[in-house]
C-alpha cells in the first residue's frame, strides 16, 4: 500500500472519530443548552471542517499522480 492511502486511510479513521465527538456535542446541546455546549459544537464542527479539507486535498493529488 502507498504512503499517500495510508494517508488517506488515517485521515478517514480522523474524519470518523471528529463525526462522533460532533454528535456528541450536539447530543449534549439538546440535553443541556449553553454557551459552552455551543463552543464545543463550534469547535468539532471546525475540526470536522479541517479534516475534510485535508481529506480533499489529499484526494486531489492522489488524482493528479
Amino acid at each position: 500500500m502507498s504512503p499517500i492511502v495510508t494517508s488517506v486511510d488515517e485521515i478517514d479513521l480522523e474524519i470518523s472519530v471528529a463525526y462522533i465527538a460532533l454528535g456528541s456535542a450536539r447530543g449534549r446541546f439538546d440535553r443541556c443548552p449553553s454557551g459552552e455546549n455551543q463552543r464545543r459544537i463550534d469547535d468539532a464542527a471546525a475540526e470536522m471542517d479541517r479534516l475534510l479539507d485535508q481529506r480533499l486535498l489529499l484526494q486531489q493529488l492522489a488524482d493528479a499522480a
